[in-house]
């Protein structure tokens, strides 16, 4: 099993598909073997932090009094020492079955502390659009009909940003510290950079616009160079597909601009219910196969409409959030 699928599962970050696929390998006898492979190898990649057994203890009883000491799984806590990475910590915490993740910081006190990171997370609706400043000072334009989690403070060894939907991201530049988004199959690292990242059920596409990104899923990895992009899941996809693309084809909608390229008038209608929080009702006469190319910048949706309808030989009506097309 995938690392990064367990982490996401373990921390409740798992798309539903994945969600299944993990939960039905937990459910086989041989996962718990290779769950102790994770654990010990992260183990063994780790600083091997020697702590005090009685600060070892401490530790382990403000692990239990938060987790009600539920875990089936069982660790000898005097085998493995207590140990500073936070990716560790994250394993660790899934095994115990905390929420959030569990990280240990290294101070030069003699008394250390368990601290569980508070996650915060945005639900853009339909219609609307979300801007965001980072802990790190990083800044996202969050598109409509999305969510974005991120810590409250990111740690020392990478900050974290997990994404549905679609967001624009210029990543404050920490040599030390890689900025990761997960979005559905897909992780994408950056040290600092500028990307646009679309997780839809349809696909997911990262497009890099500036610096250098590295993208993987579980079986493949990807390097983009800027005006790259790569794909993924769409037509249902495993693989990663590096092309070029055009800048304002995949971030035009963070500067106003609903942009179409011959796409179908079906998917172009989606577009806009996300974008103007409506719905539409569509006689059966207009042919929502047909392809439609254009550029709108900032146009109410009474005007747009009124473009498409004069091209495509259909009228439309507006009622509060519902609108009828009908062909001429």
């Amino acid at each position: 099993m995938d690392k990064e699928k367990l982490r996401r599962y373990l921390n409740g970050l798992s798309p539903k598909k994945e969600e299944i696929e993990v939960g039905k390998w937990l459910e086989n006898n041989n996962s718990e073997k290779e769950i102790n492979k994770i654990f010990e190898a992260s183990w063994k990649e780790s600083a091997h932090t020697i702590y005090s057994d009685n600060i070892k203890n401490d530790l382990w009883s403000k692990i239990e009094q938060k987790t009600g000491n539920k875990s089936e799984i069982t660790i000898d806590r005097n085998r493995y020492p207590l140990l500073k990475s936070a990716a560790v910590w994250l394993i660790l915490a899934g095994f115990l079955f905390l929420s959030a993740k569990v990280i240990l910081e290294n101070s030069s006190k003699t008394q250390e502390e368990v601290v569980l990171t508070e996650w915060i997370e945005k639900s853009v609706p339909s219609g609307e659009k979300l801007y965001l400043i980072l802990p790190d000072e990083s800044k996202v334009l969050v598109n409509s009909n999305s969510n974005i989690k991120f810590p409250s403070t990111f740690n020392k060894q990478f900050r974290e940003v997990y994404l549905e939907g679609e967001a624009f991201f210029e990543v404050h530049q920490d040599l030390e510290s890689p900025f990761i988004v997960f979005a559905g199959e897909l992780t994408t690292e950056v040290l600092g950079t500028s990307f646009n990242i679309s997780n839809k059920p349809t696909g997911t596409k990262v497009a890099l616009i500036e610096g250098k990104v590295k993208v993987k899923n579980a079986t493949n990895e990807a390097f983009l160079l800027p005006g790259e992009m790569v794909e993924h899941g769409i037509n249902n996809s495993e693989k990663l597909t590096v092309k070029p693309f055009k800048n304002a084809s995949e971030i035009a909608w963070k500067d106003g601009q609903i942009k179409f390229q011959k796409k179908k008038l079906k998917a172009v209608l989606q577009q806009l219910e996300d974008w103007y929080g409506v719905k539409f009702d569509t006689d059966k006469n207009i042919n929502i196969d047909r392809t439609v190319s254009g550029t709108f910048q900032n146009d109410n949706l009474d005007n747009l409409l009124s473009g498409l309808g004069f091209t495509l030989n259909f009228n439309h009506k507006i009622e509060n959030k519902n609108v009828r097309l009908n062909s001429n």
